[in-house]
């Protein structure tokens, strides 16, 4: 079950399974948008997953 989000700036994240979208996001996150590290959950991100 491969999910994706779109990030606020457009960038496509993927992952095969919430653990790998999660760690995808963080990694997004930690490079582009530090600021939202500490902000945005794991429920965050995967309530926003659509399911590919």
């Amino acid at each position: 079950m491969a999910l994706r989000i779109i990030c606020i700036c457009g960038y496509v994240i993927q992952g095969a399974d919430d653990d790998e979208l999660w760690d995808n996001a963080q990694d997004h996150m930690g490079v582009l948008h530090p600021e939202l590290v500490d902000q945005v959950t794991r429920e965050d991100i995967l309530a926003q997953a659509e399911v590919l």
